[in-house]
């Protein structure tokens, strides 16, 4: 379960929270956005469109690359609030891919968070800072577990089995690490983020994040698992806790699936054995 302290009363409802007069001002930006260019039809769901599966009904969903995400389930949740999750974490790299070149690290998070707002993730908790690494070396996506492990209670191992599972998978999946590669990088920083997506305490879906952010140019391709020497390299880390409001995301779930196909291409890989 995750931690008491990042979890909001139960008593207090999803849509009590959840705003449509501002999720109608966000969309008119998107939908100002999507009249600039001439989008595809949208006939079947997101991971479909890419090849992953044929028929929605049948699909079973697995841990995925989508930009710079690596996002994985727990297995009680539904096939269809998995591929809700994939759509919105694909909508959210959507837009940070479409800001500019410039945009910094502060900006970039706060475009993804805004965007997971709009669409129904209500924001448990949130935060960004330095990350202070207790070893003189350290791989990513150790790193990336132990930041992780600052939002989920001592009892919820097996999310971090999840993310580490996936991370097995992907570090033999070279076609998913050249989109990590790609979409991950600028010329003095490598970004990257962890999402289990699990059932959330009193029912519903949950998303956790764990980001870190490198700010070095001693790195390669395989970054995720190559080792730092953590000696003058800055490190920042991002966490939060959201949950899932079906009702906020149907309402405006059109305009995701038109947003995913007209800025979405090769942001998605769904990772194998």
């Amino acid at each position: 379960m995750l931690t008491k302290e990042l979890i909001m009363d139960d008593s207090i409802s999803a849509d009590v929270l959840f705003d449509p007069i501002s999720q109608d001002s966000y969309f008119e930006k998107i939908e100002s956005r999507l009249a600039e260019v001439s989008s595809r039809p949208r006939a079947r769901s997101f991971s479909e469109g890419l090849n992953v599966a044929i028929d929605r009904t049948e699909q079973e969903h697995d841990a995925s690359i989508i930009g710079q995400s690596l996002v994985v389930f727990e297995e009680r949740l539904s096939e269809d609030d998995k591929q809700d999750a994939l759509d919105s974490q694909a909508f959210a790299e959507a837009v940070v891919r479409e800001l500019p070149a410039g945009s910094s690290q502060e900006q970039r998070y706060a475009a993804y968070n805004e965007a997971l707002t709009a669409i129904g993730w209500v924001t448990e908790s949130y935060t960004r800072k330095k990350y202070d690494s207790k070893t003189l070396t350290l791989t990513m996506n150790e790193a990336l577990l132990q930041v992780l492990q600052t939002v989920i209670s001592a009892g919820s191992g097996n999310v971090l089995s999840l993310v580490a599972s996936g991370f097995e998978k992907l570090k033999g999946d070279q076609a998913a690490l050249k989109i990590v590669d790609s979409s991950s990088k600028n010329s003095q920083v490598v970004s990257f983020k962890a999402v289990p997506c699990i059932v959330a305490p009193g029912g519903g879906m949950a998303m956790v994040m764990g980001g870190l952010d490198v700010y070095s140019k001693d790195y390669n391709g395989d970054f995720l698992f190559f080792t730092f020497n953590t000696q003058g390299v800055h490190f920042f880390q991002a966490a939060g806790v959201r949950k899932f409001n079906k009702r906020a995301f149907d309402r405006k779930r059109q305009q995701v699936y038109s947003y995913i196909d007209a800025f979405g291409d090769g942001l998605f890989k769904k990772l194998v054995d």
